[in-house]
């Protein structure tokens, strides 16, 4: 099935996300929400109500609920939702093998760019690193926040540092994905070390960088994006937490000057 537009979430096809899950839908009621369907994937259970603009996903370890969807992409293998405005934007991705992301959708700011260096792309960012088996916690859960966030805004801030290695390069839900360590020193030359993750079109860009030599082990570069905290279920129980920052723009080659702030605490480049 090729890919198709953005469709409003009140024209929901059960039929084509049938298609692409490899599902048959069934009918449901909600006491709540009222008529809907379901589809059954593996483990994973997906409601959507259309009349309500609810959708709910339900797995062996956690539930996401969707508030006033606005809109819904259907894709070969996958059913993916969005919600909220172009400027805080949440996506629920469910794929035929029953493996659900839920991720916010990150923006670069206009102050962040520059003209000929940077390297950033197209402005959404898709799903994490690596999609995890289930979800890994409720719509409601705070503890997937990215740190920058303050009063529901995306606050951009900026690193530079130095690659500890080349970059890592990878695909996940046919998404290019990269990312490398970024050793960043502050003015009592102190090191602290950050995973940088880029996506789309900035992870196909920084593969050029490499390829040109721009980029690579110990050389300089600066990165802007939001600090965030992946959580994964354990196979053994609970949830393992991991740190990483999603950048939406790095810039080779910058001049040392003083870095940028994380968490209120600045760091100058050796």
């Amino acid at each position: 099935m090729p890919e198709q537009q953005p469709s409003n979430f009140s024209e929901f096809d059960a039929a084509a996300a049938s298609e692409a899950l490899g599902a048959e839908p069934r009918t449901m009621r909600d006491i709540a929400h009222g008529d809907g369907e379901a589809l059954d994937v593996g483990d994973t259970v997906l409601e959507v109500y259309r009349d309500a603009g609810f959708a709910r996903v339900t797995t062996p370890d956690a539930r996401i609920e969707l508030y006033r969807v606005p809109s819904y992409n259907v894709s070969s293998e996958r059913v993916v939702f969005e919600q909220g405005d172009q400027d805080d934007r949440s996506r629920l991705l469910i794929r035929n093998d029953g493996k659900v992301s839920f991720y916010p959708v990150l923006r670069a700011t206009e102050s962040s760019r520059t003209p000929d260096t940077a390297l950033s792309g197209r402005q959404d960012s898709p799903a994490p690193t690596a999609p995890s088996t289930n979800v890994t916690g409720r719509n409601d859960a705070t503890s997937n926040a990215p740190e920058g966030e303050k009063g529901g805004e995306v606050q951009q801030i900026q690193l530079q540092g130095r690659l500890g290695r080349d970059p890592w390069f990878s695909t996940t839900d046919d998404q290019p994905v990269a990312g490398f360590p970024l050793a960043v020193n502050n003015e009592r030359g102190q090191t602290t070390w950050h995973k940088v993750v880029v996506f789309d079109a900035t992870a196909t860009e920084l593969h050029k960088a490499v390829s040109k030599k721009q980029i690579g082990k110990g050389k300089l570069v600066a990165v802007t994006g939001q600090p965030i905290v992946r959580e994964e279920p354990k196979t053994n129980g609970g949830v393992k937490k991991s740190a990483e920052f999603h950048a939406t723009v790095v810039t080779p080659g910058t001049k040392q000057t003083k870095g940028g702030t994380l968490n209120g605490a600045s760091g100058a480049i050796a």
